[in-house]
């Protein structure tokens, strides 16, 4: 059986902050759970929710053979930019290039880092990117909670974090330590969410959530509906923002994570941008799954309520 600490030690050495191991089974405990978060609506209209459920809780339908998950941690917890802070706001996570493709790349060079020490693997990365219940896996790896906003949280990181990993046919030692909850009695993320979407600790209601609004959903933002927004135009930050455990965490150097692309961008700048200059200046960060038209309106009708 290949020992937990010597893959923890491959994923540091490749850039990782954190990296649990823990045994590829099926999630039995979590299908009612998630079955009643559909059964509620809480998914709006995010329909691939909705599908591949059994691949969702069983690691082993998604690589054959399956004995180990291997989970890893990216803290983006690398400082605030203007677009953080001020007026028309964009969510930390997406002020750096994608995450999916750095992610991907770094479990990738993992692999092969592992195949050179343990011989032929059968292995999948994950990163969003696949059906796979990620902050469980985390969780189970002893990488940090749920906190009552339903982000993992990380006791030395926080919450900025992505949360990627590794399916592989190998017996991995799994991590034996497990973090307790350490949330305690705090509701701060619970009651600081300005549209009260955070429904009960750990669970969210997207229908309610400023993320979802202003990156998932289709409906078209209308003069109404801007205060909802806060003044964010891309994602929130606000549940994470209010978290004692955020206001401790170890910031990261961003080096690698390209975040100089927002240095120095202003709310004004944002506005003015064409949409051939927007796809140039953003078109490989996470601003492009919302998109220029959805992402300008919401700048336009947040400045005009502002003025």
């Amino acid at each position: 059986m290949v020992k937990a600490e010597d893959i923890i030690r491959i994923a540091l050495n490749v850039g990782f902050h954190a990296c649990g191991v823990s045994q590829a089974k099926r999630l039995d405990y979590l299908e009612s759970v998630y079955f009643n978060w559909l059964h509620n609506q809480y998914h709006a209209t995010m329909g691939y929710m909705e599908r591949n459920v059994d691949l969702r809780l069983d690691p082993t339908k998604l690589v054959p053979g399956a004995k180990s998950v291997i989970s890893v941690l990216l803290s983006y917890n690398t400082g605030d930019v203007p677009v953080n802070i001020h007026s028309p706001r964009i969510a930390r996570y997406a002020c750096r290039v994608d995450y999916h493709s750095l992610m991907k790349q770094m479990l990738w060079e993992m692999l092969s880092r592992m195949r050179k020490s343990y011989g032929e693997i059968t292995g999948r990365a994950f990163v969003d990117s696949a059906p796979v219940m990620e902050r469980e896996w985390a969780v189970r790896a002893g990488l940090g909670w749920i906190g009552k906003n339903s982000n993992l949280i990380n006791r030395s990181l926080g919450s900025y974090v992505f949360i990627g990993g590794l399916i592989v046919d190998i017996e991995i030692e799994p991590t034996i330590h497990m973090e307790r909850n350490g949330c305690g009695t705090c509701t701060r993320c619970m009651d600081a969410c300005p549209s009260k979407a955070i429904v009960a600790p750990g669970t969210v209601d997207a229908r309610k959530c400023i993320s979802y609004l202003t990156i998932e959903s289709k409906q078209v933002i209308d003069d109404d509906g801007v205060s909802n927004l806060k003044g964010w135009c891309f994602g929130c930050d606000i549940c994470q923002e209010v978290c004692p455990w955020n206001s401790k965490a170890v910031k990261v150097d961003g080096v690698g994570q390209k975040t100089h692309v927002f240095n120095g961008v202003t709310a004004a700048e944002l506005a003015n941008l064409s949409e051939s200059e927007f796809n140039r200046k953003f078109g490989n960060t996470p601003l492009v799954r919302a998109g220029y038209e959805k992402i300008m309106r919401a700048i336009n009708l947040i400045s005009r309520e502002k003025g």
